[in-house]
């Protein structure tokens, strides 16, 4: 006779359900500022030299910055909730719910964040051009998310990985 299996998981934590979500809410949108000063140093930059020259080239920077979005939003997604299973044991509802709203915020504060790391650095380029000293052509070539969907795909891919958690933890039972 074969000894049951155990669980991968334990089914709870220490906590309440609800407190739990709410402290995993907050940490996830901290980790979210975390995540997006990685993307500003990461991401490419729109040259404001080779703008002002005519070159529309320029503009495949920021299609490169929404695509080092996605990819930062995956990895900083799947981290988070990994380490929230790893503390808090299997995935209920509530930590659903907080993985999945914590985690559209922290994609906007990430973008936020990114978006102010770099405004500086835009507005003192185009100001050494001499190009549109009023600063009207910041909002068109400043550095932010211009496909608003990749903001989505933080929670997506945190409840994927809260997905395959409870399949591998159901699979053993």
């Amino acid at each position: 006779m074969t000894a049951p299996s155990r669980d991968l998981l334990p089914a709870q934590s220490g906590l309440g359900a609800v407190p739990s979500a709410l402290l995993l809410g907050i940490y996830t949108v901290l980790v979210g500022g975390a995540a997006g000063l990685v993307w500003a140093a990461v991401a490419p930059k729109l040259s404001v030299p080779a703008l002002a020259a005519g070159s529309d080239a320029t503009f495949r920077a920021q299609v490169g910055a929404d695509a080092w979005f996605l990819l930062i939003a995956v990895i900083a997604g799947a981290v988070c909730t990994l380490l929230a299973v790893a503390l808090a044991g299997e995935p209920g509802p509530e930590m659903a719910v907080a993985l999945a709203v914590g985690g559209l915020v922290a994609a906007m504060v990430a973008d936020r964040i990114g978006y102010l790391s770099e405004r500086g650095a835009t507005t003192v380029a185009l100001r050494a051009i001499g190009a549109h000293p009023d600063g009207s052509l910041i909002s068109e070539i400043d550095f932010r998310v211009r496909a608003l969907g990749v903001l989505t795909i933080w929670p997506i891919a945190s409840l994927a990985v809260v997905g395959v958690v409870l399949a591998i933890n159901a699979a053993r039972r």
